[in-house]
């Protein structure tokens, strides 16, 4: 982990005032430090107080070059200082070096004009030692200033050599150790805060939006007993086969995974909102006020989390479950950490530096303001610093597409984990399994033409979707330096967690991977019964020459060829432990690809007998 966060560390002293300003607010109220996944917050803390330090020592040189010019020539020093208050006085958060800055640059045009003018060189000699302590006051302010960069560019040097492994960390007060050390506790807390628009704060930016899915909870098979069924032992189960997919390994018929997911881990977590996960942290875990037959605000979380990319690149899934009212309420909320800010290169001389340093400190009152918001945490919320040191967007394909890969893998263990669940307490799981494919269908893979949900617990055929043609409103990223957030949206925002909720109402409206809201969803359910096996492989067979006669016609004509070729295959070995699934499978997928096409008749009657064949 040390080798994840020494690149962050060494941006610490060259990130600028706002990430200065936040390690100091950490470092005063420990409390407010965000768990940082992946992500050592102890080693950035300690170097940020290296920061500080050597920040103190530059005013200390300041002071004394102030002082020895003030003992040598008080008059000077005094006039600045007077200027320096009236300043404050009226409001002004100019430094003293600005203000010294604008004082010579209005006498350097009469000191020039004295030296090079016809003057006697008594009168130059009498200017030159009246304006001799504000040309030493500069001289060696700017010399202060090329010290402290020429220390600073070293120091970043030897952090970032070699990924900062032979960096010493600097000693530290026992004050400033214990709130450190406080911080190094914190950061491994199962408590996790949340916003108001349901994103866990240090978790990074949501991916795809949360997932809300309501299953009905009735007898799978009639004289099957039904097993009384538990949120612990649903977590604990969804906590069993997240871990499997970790190691890479998965049922004979699963071919979702080839290899392990790196740096993998699955925990407990509890979800907190965010003013109350910080009373908890300054006072101690205290009676919540809502407590007493009310209801709790805390909610048990199943946070799984895959940490690749050395490090960058940080995908978590927080899964919740609730029994209620004969449902079972299962909630997925992915989010991904994009990688961390580039390490700054100086370009110039140290020398430059300093001087570049010094004069901006002028211009910066005039260039640079704070904008309105740029902590979305607030003046007084939970603080993120790996937040704060990454991108605002993943920029590379390769880590995006394994970011989306990660969250797939990991949602479809949770479904698979919930329906295997399900099955073996005796429930029936046709609507779960439907779902499923809608998910994977619409949400991961953004296909738009996938069954939306189940009617009356039965196959779904016949489904045309249609979008509107007004683009739904999306959220602007606006990036201050190193910060990324987000403004809310103009129009009223959903509850917390929608981003595509599946439920019982089968004319509403569903939303698709980019935001658009599908309606015009029309669904029918096929018969149940049984049918000879010939029959489905004579119906096959008339499907695929229908395929064959209308190729020219057809979209998705490799879809349904590769189809058509696995069904032939399966149908072979109705003994194998992947015939019913395929079965299943192609009646999940056939009635999307086939909607709307010269060959919808024939898939239909194909579909409608696999339905009859798996009973």
């Amino acid at each position: 982990m040390a080798m994840h966060t020494r690149p962050a560390a060494s941006v610490a002293p060259w990130a600028g005032r706002r990430l200065s300003q936040l390690a100091g607010e950490m470092l005063r109220d420990p409390a407010r430090s965000v768990p940082s996944y992946g992500f050592d917050l102890v080693p950035v803390l300690t170097h940020a107080v290296r920061a500080f330090r050597r920040r103190l020592l530059r005013r200390v040189a300041v002071a004394a070059v102030f002082g020895l010019v003030a003992v040598w020539q008080p008059l000077p020093p005094l006039i600045l200082l007077a200027t320096l208050c009236l300043a404050r006085l009226l409001g002004s958060n100019w430094p003293p070096l600005t203000l010294l800055c604008l004082w010579l640059a209005f006498r350097a045009p009469n000191l020039l004009f004295v030296l090079v003018g016809p003057q006697d060189q008594k009168n130059k000699y009498e200017i030159l030692v009246q304006n001799a302590p504000l040309l030493v006051l500069g001289s060696a302010l700017a010399l202060v200033y090329v010290a402290d960069a020429v220390v600073a560019r070293s120091a970043r040097d030897r952090a970032g050599r070699e990924g900062g492994a032979r960096e010493r960390s600097p000693s530290i007060g026992p004050r400033a150790r214990r709130r450190v050390e406080r911080v190094g506790l914190q950061q491994n807390g199962t408590a996790l805060p949340y916003d108001g628009q349901g994103r866990f704060i240090g978790a990074g930016r949501e991916s795809r939006g949360a997932v809300e899915i309501r299953v009905p909870l009735r007898p799978g098979r009639s004289g099957r007993p039904v097993v009384a069924l538990r949120e612990t032992e649903l977590l604990a189960g969804i906590e069993a086969a997240m871990s499997t997919v970790g190691r890479g390994a998965g049922r004979p018929d699963d071919l979702t995974e080839t290899e392990p997911l790196p740096g993998f881990s699955v925990a407990q977590v509890l979800a907190l909102p965010a003013a109350l996960w910080l009373e908890r942290g300054r006072g101690g875990a205290g009676a919540s006020e809502t407590a007493g037959g009310l209801g709790r605000p805390e909610r048990l979380y199943l946070r799984a989390q895959c940490v690749s990319w050395q490090g960058q690149l940080v995908v978590s899934l927080f899964v919740h479950a609730a029994l209620q009212a004969g449902e079972l309420g299962l909630t997925l909320r992915p989010q991904v950490m994009a990688p961390l800010l580039p390490l700054p290169e100086p370009t110039g001389s140290a020398v430059l530096e300093g001087l570049r340093a010094m004069a901006g400190l002028w211009a910066r009152p005039v260039k640079e303001t704070d904008p309105a918001g740029a902590d979305p945490a607030g003046a007084d919320g939970p603080l993120s610093l790996r937040d704060f040191l990454s991108l605002p967007t993943i920029p590379d394909v390769h880590q995006s597409s394994d970011a989306a890969r990660h969250v797939e893998l990991m949602q479809a263990a949770v479904l698979g984990a919930v329906e295997a669940l399900l099955e073996r307490h005796g429930f029936a799981t046709d609507a779960l399994s439907d779902r499923h494919t809608v998910i994977n269908s619409i949400q991961v893979l953004g296909d738009n033409n996938a069954g939306i949900q189940l009617a009356g617990g039965l196959t779904l055929a016949q489904v045309a979707q249609t979008a509107p043609t007004a683009p739904a409103s999306t959220e602007g990223v606006p990036m201050s330096p190193g910060f990324p957030h987000r403004n809310p949206p103009s129009e009223p925002a959903r509850a917390p967690g929608s981003g595509i909720s599946i439920g019982g109402d089968n004319t509403g409206t569903a939303q698709n991977a980019v935001g658009h809201r599908l309606s015009h969803i029309t669904q029918t359910g096929a018969g149940q019964g049984n049918a000879p096996l010939d029959s489905v492989a004579a119906l096959l067979a008339s499907f695929r020459a229908d395929i064959d006669r209308n190729a020219a016609l057809l979209a998705d004509l490799e879809a349904l060829r590769d189809q058509t070729t696995t069904l032939a295959g399966t149908l072979t070995d109705p003994q194998s432990e992947g015939f019913r699934p395929a079965l299943r499978m192609a009646v999940r997928s056939l009635p999307a690809l086939v909607a709307g096409t010269a060959v919808q008749q024939t898939g239909e009657a194909l579909v409608t007998a696999i339905s009859e064949l798996l009973g």
